[in-house]
C-alpha cells in the first residue's frame, strides 16, 4: 500500500503539484476510528492506510483527484453515509431499487448503510467500499452507487487493487484530471465515468458484455 501511494504522490508531484495542495493533513488512528464507530463498521486496513496518507481533499478543491470524483475526508464521508443512512431508515429500498451490472456482485438494494463513500461527484454518486456484498461479491469490493448509479459495478475486489490500478492508469495517461478552470495536458482522453472506469478496468474480459453501450 505504501508503494502504492507513493507513486500517487511522485506523479502528482511531477506533472500537477497543485492536486497535492488540495489535499488535507493525514488522519490520526483515533480520528479514523471515530468515524468507524459512528458509521458501525470497520475499514479495511489499507483504507485507514489511504486516510494517513491524507484525509480527502478540501471540500470544492477546483481540482478533483479521481478523475471527475473528489476524494472525500472523513467528515464529508460521515455527512454522504448519514443522508443515505436516514434514506434507508425511512423505507426507501421498499420504493427503489437496484442491479449488480454482474449478477450476485452486489445486492439488488437502492442504498445500503454498509457502501461506504469515499469519492464524489457532488450530484449525489459515488465510488465507495462494499462491506455486504452480494452472495458473488467480496467484502470490501469498490463499487458505484448513487442517485443515477441504478447498475451497481464493481471495480475490483478489494480497496488496495483498486487503488493499483487507478495509479497505473494516470502513469500511463488513462486519466482526465477534472477541473472546474482547466484540465490536466498531460491526461489523454481515456477515462471519463463510472462505465468507463469498468471497462478500462477489465477490457479484455468484458468488452463484449459492453457492446451494448
Amino acid at each position: 500500500m505504501n508503494e502504492i501511494l507513493n507513486r500517487i504522490e511522485i506523479y502528482f508531484q511531477k506533472y500537477l503539484p497543485e492536486m497535492l495542495d488540495t489535499l488535507n493533513p493525514r488522519a490520526t488512528a483515533s480520528e479514523i476510528e471515530a468515524v468507524e464507530n459512528q458509521l458501525g463498521i470497520e475499514f479495511p486496513l489499507s483504507f485507514k492506510e489511504l486516510y494517513k496518507w491524507h484525509n480527502g481533499q478540501i471540500k470544492g478543491s477546483y481540482l478533483r483527484l479521481f478523475d471527475e470524483l473528489e476524494f472525500l475526508s472523513l467528515n464529508e464521508i460521515l455527512i454522504n453515509w448519514r443522508l443515505w443512512a436516514e434514506l434507508v431508515d425511512n423505507g426507501i429500498n421498499d420504493d427503489l431499487s437496484g442491479e449488480s451490472y454482474i449478477p450476485g456482485k452486489v445486492k439488488k438494494m437502492y442504498a445500503n448503510k454498509k457502501w461506504i463513500p469515499f469519492a464524489f461527484d457532488g450530484f449525489a454518486n459515488y465510488v465507495g467500499i462494499d462491506l455486504d456484498p452480494g452472495e458473488q461479491g467480496k467484502v470490501e469490493q469498490v463499487i458505484s452507487f448513487g442517485i443515477d448509479e441504478y447498475f451497481k459495478f464493481v471495480f475490483a475486489d478489494d480497496f488496495e487493487t483498486f487503488l493499483g490500478w487507478f495509479v497505473t492508469q494516470i502513469e500511463l495517461g488513462n486519466h482526465k484530471i477534472f477541473c472546474r478552470t482547466r484540465i490536466n495536458t498531460n491526461s489523454s482522453d481515456g477515462i471519463r465515468n463510472f462505465l468507463s472506469y469498468w471497462k478500462a478496468l477489465f477490457p479484455q474480459k468484458f468488452r463484449s458484455e459492453f457492446n451494448e453501450f
